[in-house]
């Protein structure tokens, strides 16, 4: 069996900061079940090191934090001229910075573990939503791993922002496109949910403006395999209230995404670890019939906040 070196992307550092190292071990072994038999650095450059086949490199080469596979030889790295094939250019998903964007890095680690864990029969697409998604940067991972995704966010300025960030790299990338625009159910009432279909290259996504509780009434019978989502660390979703503690909400999205998901599916949340508390989190849906798989992976995001992440399946 080889011995090689998966480097790791210094993009990650900012993602997870001082855990880095943990959050990337963590992802290895939840992922591949491979756990990194050393770590060195020259530089600026670190690796892990790992014996593996050579048929699991396309699934290395996919993990959020790895830039590049060298294959180890007489004390030497050479470089593996190999690349996970995504959909899209990278700048549909890393191009646009907007205030309150989820990081590039985690939500792909977030798709990466959800897919670990779901049980989806072979040769059919992988559905993905997001019920919180914001401008879509889940959305866009989605697309670029090939899925047929769908995202909610209240916000209706939402929809004019992905259309704005997602033409601009079309006609950079000269990326074939079309957006079409609509409202869900009576289209006269001026509070019916707005909806933006986005075809990209053939990628297919749906965003709806609406609740992240009702995605059934939005999407009637679809079933996804993944429910995926990096939850708002404020009020924006929270309550109907003014309580900035998201749990009410949260049960009652613990009930409605049980309805949509799809057999073997999952269930992926990162949310401030301060509120709701892991515990709080895992009761709440526990009490819903989910069951909380072992993951964990906690990291500061930033001075205030510390984050974490939690699977569940039905």
């Amino acid at each position: 069996m080889r011995k090689i070196a998966l480097q790791i992307s210094p993009e990650v550092r900012t993602a997870y900061f001082a855990d880095y190292l943990d959050v990337a071990e963590t992802e290895l072994a939840q992922v591949t079940g491979f756990k990194p038999e050393e770590f060195v650095q020259f530089g600026e450059l670190e690796f892990f090191l790992l014996n593996c086949p050579e048929e699991r490199d396309e699934e290395l080469l996919k993990l959020s934090f790895v830039q590049g596979l060298f294959e180890i030889g007489d004390g030497s790295y050479f470089p593996l001229n190999k690349a996970f094939e995504y959909q899209l250019h990278r700048d549909f998903v890393f191009g646009s910075k907007f205030k309150g964007k989820t990081n590039e890095r985690l939500t792909q680690l977030l798709l990466n573990v959800g897919l670990s864990v779901i049980d989806c029969p072979v040769g059919e697409p992988i559905r993905l939503l997001d019920p919180m998604c914001g401008r879509g940067t889940t959305i866009m991972w989605g697309m670029q791993y090939g899925f047929r995704c769908k995202g909610i966010d209240r916000e209706e300025a939402a929809l004019e922002d992905i259309v704005r960030n997602t033409k601009k790299w079309c006609k950079v990338h000269r990326t074939k496109n079309k957006f079409e625009r609509g409202a869900l159910g009576d289209k006269k009432r001026r509070n019916s949910p707005r909806y933006l279909d986005a075809t990209l290259d053939g990628q297919r996504a749906r965003f709806v403006t609406g609740d992240a509780r009702k995605p059934s009434e939005y999407f009637g019978s679809e079933k996804f395999n993944l429910i995926v989502s990096d939850l708002p660390y404020g009020i924006q979703h929270f309550g109907d209230g003014d309580t900035r503690n998201p749990l009410g909400l949260l049960s009652e999205c613990a009930v409605s995404w049980r309805e949509v998901l799809a057999e073997g599916g999952a269930v992926v949340l990162a949310f401030n670890k301060k509120q709701p508390k892991r515990g709080q989190l895992i009761a709440a849906f526990e009490n819903a019939g989910w069951t909380a798989n072992e993951f964990n992976a906690p990291h500061r995001m930033s001075e205030s906040i510390v984050r974490d992440i939690v699977i569940f399946t039905s």
